[in-house]
């Protein structure tokens, strides 16, 4: 079976888009969809990364969860691996995997305020909780559009580093990549952008839910 066919076979079996499989595998989704049109891969490194994600894909069964019920019963329920994880912002609960179906993003789930991100391979970032897509102008040209980002949660928000940069999701369920630095205000931070058209912005550490720590940047 050519690359191109077992790629939309998986695809429609395991119901994953291509956006994830570009996340996970950095191949671009323009080639991606070329290839499972029929074009065949003329790089040969980006080709085996993709036949090693749909190894690994086509290898993992669909994993079971418990689904808990009203009278304590638990009920086994089959779902397809997990692409993505969601990581409750203003709790301190474990990361949950989520299904493909789930966009990326800033949302509620449970009554909670959740950040929805890719879940990928790469040990050589290290811990990280997730990844996810740089959009706009306003960090260029250090982080440019169309790029990632691996974030991972701090417990202590209080405890950061000046002049670094940090992922901020305030209480407006808004998330910004800015750089930070303390402000005079006191027990509030001042957010900047490397794009000087975008002005500071003030935030109340008791106004944020959540930062991020900026692990490492992928360019595509």
């Amino acid at each position: 079976m050519q690359i191109g066919e077992r790629l939309k076979e998986v695809r429609k079996r395991k119901n994953i888009k291509m956006p994830a499989i570009a996340a996970a595998t950095g191949i671009s989704k323009e080639n991606l969809y070329k290839w499972e049109k029929g074009t065949k891969p003329s790089d040969f490194s980006q080709y085996n990364k993709l036949a090693d994600f749909l190894d690994k894909v086509e290898s993992t069964p669909d994993f079971v969860y418990e689904e808990p019920k009203a009278n304590n019963i638990k009920q086994s329920k089959q779902t397809a691996p997990s692409l993505f994880t969601g990581i409750y912002l203003s709790n301190d609960e474990d990361a949950i995997p989520l299904a493909d179906g789930n966009a990326p993003g800033i949302t509620m789930m449970n009554d909670k305020p959740m950040l929805v991100g890719w879940r990928i391979d790469a040990p050589v970032i290290g811990n990280f909780d997730c990844v996810i897509a740089v959009t706009g102008d306003s960090m260029e040209p250090k982080f440019k559009s169309g790029s990632w980002i691996a974030l991972k949660k701090l417990r202590f928000t209080k405890i950061l580093n000046a002049g670094y940069h940090y992922y901020v999701v305030d209480k407006n369920l808004q998330g910004l990549l800015r750089r930070v630095q303390p402000a005079a205000e006191n027990n509030s931070i001042i957010l900047i952008a490397e794009n000087e058209q975008y002005p500071e912005i003030i935030r109340k550490i008791d106004d944020v839910l959540a930062i991020f720590s900026v692990e490492a940047v992928i360019n595509k």
